[in-house]
Protein backbone atom coordinates (compact mmCIF):
# COMPACT_ATOMS: atom_id res chain seq x y z
CA UNK A 1 0.00 0.00 0.00
CA UNK A 2 1.50 3.33 -1.10
CA UNK A 3 0.01 6.33 0.70
CA UNK A 4 -0.06 9.89 -0.61
CA UNK A 5 -1.04 13.00 1.25
CA UNK A 6 -2.50 15.74 -0.96
CA UNK A 7 -2.47 19.17 0.72
CA UNK A 8 -4.79 21.76 -0.80
CA UNK A 9 -4.29 25.54 -0.84
CA UNK A 10 -5.92 28.16 1.37
CA UNK A 11 -3.49 30.94 2.44
CA UNK A 12 -3.75 31.43 6.24
CA UNK A 13 -6.26 28.56 6.48
CA UNK A 14 -3.29 26.29 5.70
CA UNK A 15 -2.46 26.24 9.42
CA UNK A 16 -5.29 23.72 9.85
CA UNK A 17 -3.27 21.12 7.93
CA UNK A 18 -0.71 21.04 10.75
CA UNK A 19 -3.38 19.75 13.14
CA UNK A 20 -4.62 17.27 10.54
CA UNK A 21 -1.11 15.94 9.95
CA UNK A 22 -0.56 15.46 13.68
CA UNK A 23 -3.83 13.53 14.03
CA UNK A 24 -2.97 11.31 11.05
CA UNK A 25 0.51 10.48 12.32
CA UNK A 26 -0.71 9.76 15.84
CA UNK A 27 -3.25 7.35 14.35
CA UNK A 28 -0.51 5.56 12.42
CA UNK A 29 -1.26 6.97 8.97
CA UNK A 30 2.14 7.86 7.50
CA UNK A 31 2.69 9.29 4.00
CA UNK A 32 4.96 7.81 1.35
CA UNK A 33 4.37 10.65 -1.14
CA UNK A 34 3.53 14.33 -0.61
CA UNK A 35 1.68 16.64 -3.00
CA UNK A 36 1.04 20.29 -2.20
CA UNK A 37 -0.64 23.29 -3.78
CA UNK A 38 -0.20 26.92 -2.68
CA UNK A 39 -0.09 27.06 1.16
CA UNK A 40 -0.42 23.27 1.08
CA UNK A 41 2.83 23.17 -0.90
CA UNK A 42 4.59 25.10 1.86
CA UNK A 43 3.31 22.64 4.48
CA UNK A 44 4.23 19.68 2.26
CA UNK A 45 7.79 20.98 1.90
CA UNK A 46 8.24 21.10 5.67
CA UNK A 47 6.72 17.64 6.06
CA UNK A 48 8.94 16.25 3.31
CA UNK A 49 11.97 17.45 5.27
CA UNK A 50 10.80 15.92 8.58
CA UNK A 51 7.63 13.75 8.38
CA UNK A 52 7.53 13.13 12.13
CA UNK A 53 5.65 14.50 15.12
CA UNK A 54 8.72 16.57 15.95
CA UNK A 55 8.66 17.98 12.43
CA UNK A 56 4.99 18.85 12.78
CA UNK A 57 5.67 20.54 16.12
CA UNK A 58 8.31 22.68 14.41
CA UNK A 59 5.88 23.56 11.62
CA UNK A 60 3.28 24.57 14.21
CA UNK A 61 5.83 26.91 15.81
CA UNK A 62 6.47 28.49 12.42
CA UNK A 63 2.76 29.11 11.87
CA UNK A 64 2.59 30.68 15.35
CA UNK A 65 5.07 33.41 14.47
CA UNK A 66 4.33 34.17 10.80
CA UNK A 67 2.68 37.54 10.24
CA UNK A 68 0.56 38.93 7.44
CA UNK A 69 3.38 41.30 6.52
CA UNK A 70 5.64 38.27 5.92
CA UNK A 71 3.25 36.97 3.25
CA UNK A 72 0.97 39.81 2.11
CA UNK A 73 2.87 43.11 2.67
CA UNK A 74 0.26 45.58 1.50
CA UNK A 75 1.63 48.63 -0.28
CA UNK A 76 -0.90 51.13 -1.69
CA UNK A 77 1.43 52.18 -4.52
CA UNK A 78 2.05 48.59 -5.68
CA UNK A 79 -1.67 47.84 -5.43
CA UNK A 80 -2.57 50.96 -7.44
CA UNK A 81 -0.05 50.17 -10.18
CA UNK A 82 -1.49 46.67 -10.44
CA UNK A 83 -5.08 47.90 -10.49
CA UNK A 84 -4.25 50.39 -13.27
CA UNK A 85 -2.57 47.73 -15.38
CA UNK A 86 1.02 48.96 -15.03
CA UNK A 87 2.07 45.82 -13.15
CA UNK A 88 0.95 42.20 -13.19
CA UNK A 89 0.47 42.04 -9.41
CA UNK A 90 -0.96 44.00 -6.48
CA UNK A 91 1.29 42.59 -3.75
CA UNK A 92 5.08 42.36 -3.98
CA UNK A 93 6.44 38.80 -3.59
CA UNK A 94 9.76 40.03 -2.15
CA UNK A 95 8.80 39.59 1.51
CA UNK A 96 7.39 36.10 0.94
CA UNK A 97 10.51 35.10 -1.01
CA UNK A 98 12.73 36.40 1.79
CA UNK A 99 10.68 34.56 4.42
CA UNK A 100 10.85 31.30 2.44
CA UNK A 101 14.62 31.57 1.98
CA UNK A 102 15.01 32.08 5.73
CA UNK A 103 12.67 29.30 6.88
CA UNK A 104 12.28 26.60 4.21
CA UNK A 105 14.12 23.41 5.32
CA UNK A 106 14.69 22.31 1.71
CA UNK A 107 17.02 24.00 -0.74
CA UNK A 108 15.90 21.67 -3.52
CA UNK A 109 12.59 19.83 -3.86
CA UNK A 110 14.29 16.45 -4.25
CA UNK A 111 16.23 16.78 -0.98
CA UNK A 112 13.36 15.76 1.28
CA UNK A 113 13.09 12.57 3.30
CA UNK A 114 9.91 11.85 1.32
CA UNK A 115 9.22 12.50 -2.38
CA UNK A 116 7.62 15.93 -2.76
CA UNK A 117 5.64 17.29 -5.71
CA UNK A 118 4.65 20.96 -5.83
CA UNK A 119 1.74 21.90 -8.09
CA UNK A 120 1.64 25.09 -10.17
CA UNK A 121 -0.21 26.31 -13.28
CA UNK A 122 1.19 27.47 -16.61
CA UNK A 123 -0.51 30.86 -16.97
CA UNK A 124 -0.27 30.76 -20.78
CA UNK A 125 -1.53 27.23 -21.46
CA UNK A 126 -3.52 26.58 -18.30
CA UNK A 127 -1.73 23.25 -17.86
CA UNK A 128 -1.09 21.66 -14.48
CA UNK A 129 2.67 21.70 -13.81
CA UNK A 130 4.17 19.16 -11.40
CA UNK A 131 7.50 20.22 -9.89
CA UNK A 132 9.48 17.47 -8.15
CA UNK A 133 13.06 18.64 -8.71
CA UNK A 134 14.88 21.95 -8.72
CA UNK A 135 15.26 24.88 -6.31
CA UNK A 136 12.53 24.86 -3.68
CA UNK A 137 11.86 28.57 -3.17
CA UNK A 138 10.96 29.46 -6.80
CA UNK A 139 8.67 26.40 -6.97
CA UNK A 140 6.91 27.35 -3.74
CA UNK A 141 6.55 30.95 -4.88
CA UNK A 142 5.04 29.78 -8.16
CA UNK A 143 2.60 27.42 -6.47
CA UNK A 144 1.51 30.28 -4.16
CA UNK A 145 1.31 33.01 -6.81
CA UNK A 146 -2.38 33.92 -6.55
CA UNK A 147 -3.37 35.49 -9.90
CA UNK A 148 -3.85 39.23 -9.63
CA UNK A 149 -2.15 39.31 -6.23
CA UNK A 150 1.36 37.93 -6.83
CA UNK A 151 3.16 37.99 -10.19
CA UNK A 152 3.78 34.83 -12.24
CA UNK A 153 7.10 33.11 -11.51
CA UNK A 154 9.46 31.96 -14.26
CA UNK A 155 10.43 28.32 -13.65
CA UNK A 156 11.76 25.89 -16.23
CA UNK A 157 10.98 28.14 -19.17
CA UNK A 158 7.34 28.64 -18.10
CA UNK A 159 5.46 31.45 -16.37
CA UNK A 160 3.70 29.80 -13.44
CA UNK A 161 0.96 30.84 -11.04
CA UNK A 162 -1.00 29.29 -8.18
CA UNK A 163 -1.50 25.56 -8.61
CA UNK A 164 -5.09 25.86 -7.40
CA UNK A 165 -6.03 27.33 -10.78
CA UNK A 166 -5.44 24.01 -12.54
CA UNK A 167 -5.38 21.37 -9.79
CA UNK A 168 -6.01 22.28 -6.17
CA UNK A 169 -5.99 18.58 -5.20
CA UNK A 170 -3.87 16.56 -7.66
CA UNK A 171 -5.37 13.20 -6.76
CA UNK A 172 -4.87 11.92 -10.27
CA UNK A 173 -1.17 12.74 -10.26
CA UNK A 174 -0.75 10.87 -6.98
CA UNK A 175 -2.58 7.79 -8.29
CA UNK A 176 -0.60 7.83 -11.53
CA UNK A 177 2.59 7.94 -9.45
CA UNK A 178 1.57 4.72 -7.71
CA UNK A 179 -0.49 5.83 -4.73
CA UNK A 180 -3.13 3.28 -3.75
CA UNK A 181 -4.34 5.23 -0.71
CA UNK A 182 -4.81 9.02 -0.81
CA UNK A 183 -5.60 11.37 2.07
CA UNK A 184 -6.76 14.82 0.96
CA UNK A 185 -6.06 17.56 3.51
CA UNK A 186 -8.10 20.72 2.91
CA UNK A 187 -7.54 24.03 4.65
CA UNK A 188 -10.64 26.22 4.43
CA UNK A 189 -14.01 24.86 5.58
CA UNK A 190 -16.90 24.19 3.25
CA UNK A 191 -20.41 25.46 3.78
CA UNK A 192 -21.77 28.99 4.19
CA UNK A 193 -19.02 31.53 4.83
CA UNK A 194 -19.25 35.04 6.25
CA UNK A 195 -19.87 37.84 3.76
CA UNK A 196 -16.52 39.11 2.41
CA UNK A 197 -15.67 42.68 3.41
CA UNK A 198 -12.81 43.58 1.06
CA UNK A 199 -12.16 43.35 -2.67
CA UNK A 200 -9.43 40.75 -2.10
CA UNK A 201 -11.74 38.68 0.08
CA UNK A 202 -14.41 38.75 -2.66
CA UNK A 203 -11.82 37.68 -5.26
CA UNK A 204 -10.50 34.82 -3.15
CA UNK A 205 -13.92 33.60 -2.04
CA UNK A 206 -15.11 33.56 -5.65
CA UNK A 207 -12.00 31.65 -6.68
CA UNK A 208 -12.59 29.22 -3.82
CA UNK A 209 -16.07 28.42 -5.13
CA UNK A 210 -14.66 27.57 -8.57
CA UNK A 211 -11.84 25.51 -7.04
CA UNK A 212 -14.29 23.56 -4.86
CA UNK A 213 -16.40 22.61 -7.86
CA UNK A 214 -13.34 21.43 -9.75
CA UNK A 215 -12.27 19.49 -6.67
CA UNK A 216 -15.61 17.66 -6.61
CA UNK A 217 -15.07 16.63 -10.23
CA UNK A 218 -11.59 15.32 -9.36
CA UNK A 219 -12.98 13.29 -6.48
CA UNK A 220 -15.65 11.74 -8.69
CA UNK A 221 -13.07 10.91 -11.36
CA UNK A 222 -10.55 9.19 -9.07
CA UNK A 223 -12.51 7.79 -6.11
CA UNK A 224 -12.79 4.37 -7.75
CA UNK A 225 -9.08 4.28 -8.63
CA UNK A 226 -7.72 4.38 -5.07
CA UNK A 227 -8.67 4.25 -1.41
CA UNK A 228 -9.58 7.91 -1.11
CA UNK A 229 -10.18 9.74 2.17
CA UNK A 230 -11.32 13.35 2.37
CA UNK A 231 -10.59 15.11 5.64
CA UNK A 232 -12.61 18.08 6.81
CA UNK A 233 -11.46 21.50 7.99
CA UNK A 234 -12.82 23.35 11.02
CA UNK A 235 -14.85 26.53 10.83
CA UNK A 236 -13.18 29.14 13.04
CA UNK A 237 -15.27 32.33 13.46
CA UNK A 238 -13.78 35.65 12.42
CA UNK A 239 -10.89 34.32 10.36
CA UNK A 240 -9.97 35.32 6.81
CA UNK A 241 -7.39 34.05 4.33
CA UNK A 242 -5.21 37.10 5.11
CA UNK A 243 -5.40 36.76 8.91
CA UNK A 244 -2.58 34.79 10.57
CA UNK A 245 -3.32 35.63 14.21
CA UNK A 246 -5.55 32.58 14.75
CA UNK A 247 -3.18 29.91 13.43
CA UNK A 248 -2.92 28.09 16.76
CA UNK A 249 -6.70 28.02 17.07
CA UNK A 250 -6.97 26.55 13.57
CA UNK A 251 -4.33 23.91 14.32
CA UNK A 252 -6.00 22.75 17.53
CA UNK A 253 -9.51 22.78 16.06
CA UNK A 254 -8.38 20.74 13.04
CA UNK A 255 -6.50 18.27 15.24
CA UNK A 256 -9.53 17.52 17.43
CA UNK A 257 -11.88 17.40 14.44
CA UNK A 258 -9.78 14.90 12.50
CA UNK A 259 -8.75 12.83 15.54
CA UNK A 260 -12.43 12.38 16.39
CA UNK A 261 -13.34 11.50 12.79
CA UNK A 262 -10.56 9.02 12.00
CA UNK A 263 -11.97 6.02 13.95
CA UNK A 264 -15.07 6.27 11.74
CA UNK A 265 -13.30 7.18 8.48
CA UNK A 266 -14.67 5.52 5.35
CA UNK A 267 -13.14 5.84 1.86
CA UNK A 268 -15.19 7.89 -0.56
CA UNK A 269 -15.83 4.90 -2.84
CA UNK A 270 -16.97 2.93 0.19
CA UNK A 271 -19.85 5.30 0.89
CA UNK A 272 -22.45 3.43 -1.07
CA UNK A 273 -25.51 5.26 0.18
CA UNK A 274 -26.71 8.68 1.18
CA UNK A 275 -27.09 7.21 4.66
CA UNK A 276 -23.33 6.63 4.82
CA UNK A 277 -22.65 10.19 3.74
CA UNK A 278 -25.18 11.63 6.17
CA UNK A 279 -23.64 9.68 9.06
CA UNK A 280 -20.13 10.90 8.16
CA UNK A 281 -21.39 14.48 7.94
CA UNK A 282 -23.07 14.09 11.34
CA UNK A 283 -19.85 12.81 12.91
CA UNK A 284 -17.91 15.74 11.50
CA UNK A 285 -20.49 18.27 12.62
CA UNK A 286 -20.48 16.80 16.12
CA UNK A 287 -16.73 17.50 16.17
CA UNK A 288 -17.29 21.09 15.02
CA UNK A 289 -16.56 20.93 11.29
CA UNK A 290 -17.97 20.10 7.90
CA UNK A 291 -17.06 17.15 5.70
CA UNK A 292 -15.57 18.08 2.35
CA UNK A 293 -17.26 16.31 -0.57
Amino acid sequence: MTTAWVLRGGASFGAAQVGMARALLEAGHHPDLLYGTSSGALNAAWLAADPSLDGIAGLAELWAVVKRRDVFPLNPWVALMGALGFRDHTVSPARLARWLRATCPLRRLEHGVLPLTVVATDIQSGDEVLLATGPAVPALLASSAMPGIFPPVHVGGRWLVDGSVSSDAPIGAAVQAGATRVWVLPSGPTGLMARPRSALDVLLMSSSILVSRHHADMVNAWAAQCELYLLSAPAVPGISVFKFTQSQELIEAAYHLVAGWLPHAVPVAGMTSTKDQARSEQLANEQGGVVTW
